[in-house]
């Protein structure tokens, strides 16, 4: 079955301090975050989705393999000078 990436619709559009809906996962019950998660296109997804409950979003970009490792080496590269 195909997965998509969701995230729950703010509780209202005018005031996005008041958070977000909550809608739960149909395998677990726990709730999907505000920051989204990927899961599998249900009939209970698509309810949700057409109910505006949930919206379509993009998945955040993970770093790049040589990006990380170039970062954790600059970060122990900045910890050996403050040592010294």
């Amino acid at each position: 079955m195909p997965s998509i990436y969701v995230k729950p619709r703010l509780r209202d559009a005018k005031k996005p301090d008041q958070g977000v809906l909550l809608v739960r996962r149909e395998s677990n019950g726990k709730p999907i975050t505000e920051k989204g998660a990927h899961v599998e296109l249900t009939p209970y997804i698509r309810r949700r989705l057409r109910d505006g409950d949930l919206v379509k979003a993009n998945a955040p970009a993970k770093p790049s393999r040589a990006k990380a490792a170039a970062k954790s080496t600059a970060s122990a590269a900045d910890a050996g000078e403050q040592e010294a």
